[in-house]
């Protein structure tokens, strides 16, 4: 359930000393050497599990998101009653104005949120991704990624390892016996399923070019790049999608067969398009560069460069790479915003307009 809740509520879960203590507890029980990344536990890991604590985002209730993390401060941290601690989840809930509004009214001076607000999508995409992978992190997948509506909560059983009561020999069994069910292998394939049955109805279906079909994260890219696959690829000789970008996500590869084939190693670190699909004709021979652009990312400039170097590293004919960026529609006001800044040689395929596509490109020698 999420939204507006009553001050008459059930006292929300009790809250370590500080963000210290946090990081304590995250240390011992999502350590790295357990889950191979610092993004469990570290010091923004630590500020998280105190911001969704301190909300009372547990168990589905009282959801919360990214910004929630990166504006919350020492003040108001300090503030530990009840009432003060639902009053800031609404405000947080309503946004950054409401937040400041409140605090002001609680006489709150010189506040200095912990975190800058271009923090959220690394809490995201690291530390929730990581919690969830993990079993530590519920998400109602029905919410976009990039929708200002919160999505996550904090698994039970994990939120109650940061309980101040639980301490010594009686701490060190609740973490062993939580670890035991949720960072083993059949642990972590128990959180993969759960996560997958949330998605079910919720996510984006895309048919795939030559059979099948991939879920996508519900949102608005989503739906441009389904136009993308479904529609603009039909117009190849013998279409293929290679791999999908999503946020959280970075890499979904669509068949490993083919990219052995093709020799290109997907590196989750590189800087990837939203997808790339390949015309596998001899005639053709290309591959497309697919960025989607329903909030901001079009192909520029420096952007083409990184995927031209990219390419000429996979030992691509870096002629026969083609870029494409999608929009929703001509109307659509970031079509609007991108369309001065795309890169030469590039093209624009626009949603509601399937069988058109806008070429930006030099002009041929001699006449036209």
């Amino acid at each position: 359930m999420n939204g507006p809740q009553s001050d008459a509520e059930p006292d929300l879960p009790p809250l370590l000393a500080d963000r210290a203590a946090y990081k304590v507890r995250l240390e011992a029980i999502l350590p790295t050497v357990v889950t191979g990344t610092t993004d469990s536990c570290n010091d923004i890991a630590a500020a998280a599990a105190f911001t969704l604590i301190y909300v009372g985002a547990v168990g589905r209730q009282r959801l919360a998101r990214p910004s929630m993390v990166t504006q919350m401060d020492s003040q108001t941290a300090a503030r530990g009653a009840t009432a003060d601690r639902l009053a800031w989840h609404r405000a947080a809930e309503r946004g950054k104005r409401a937040i400041e509004d409140l605090t002001s009214a609680w006489g709150l001076a010189d506040r200095r949120p912990w975190y800058a607000d271009n923090s959220r999508e690394g809490i995201r995409d690291e530390t929730f991704r990581t919690w969830s992978a993990n079993g530590a992190l519920l998400v109602d997948e029905s919410v976009s990624t990039t929708s200002s509506k919160s999505r996550y909560s904090l698994d039970l059983e994990f939120a109650a390892l940061f309980d101040p009561a639980l301490s010594g020999d009686d701490l060190d069994q609740a973490i062993a016996t939580w670890q035991n069910r949720h960072l083993t292998p059949t642990g972590r394939l128990r959180a993969r399923r759960s996560r997958e049955l949330q998605r079910t109805g919720s996510a984006v279906t895309v048919r795939l070019p030559g059979g099948g079909t991939r879920d996508l994260l519900v949102g608005p890219s989503s739906d441009i790049l389904k136009g993308v696959i479904e529609d603009f690829a039909q117009y190849m000789l013998e279409p293929a999608v290679v791999f999908i970008s999503q946020s959280g996500e970075k890499v979904n590869v669509i068949d490993q067969k083919l990219l052995e084939e093709l020799r290109l190693p997907v590196d989750q670190q590189q800087f990837l398009p939203d997808a790339l699909i390949a015309d596998l004709h001899p005639d053709r021979d290309e591959f497309w560069f697919v960025e989607v652009d329903a909030t901001g990312g079009p192909i520029h400039e420096e952007r083409k460069g990184q995927f031209l170097a990219w390419a000429a590293s996979q030992g691509l004919d870096l002629d026969r790479c083609r870029f494409l960026t999608a929009f929703a529609s001509r109307t659509h006001p970031q079509a609007k915003r991108a369309l001065p800044v795309l890169a030469r040689g590039t093209y624009a395929w626009f949603n509601d307009e399937p069988d058109a596509l806008l070429s930006w490109g030099d002009l041929p020698d001699g006449q036209i």
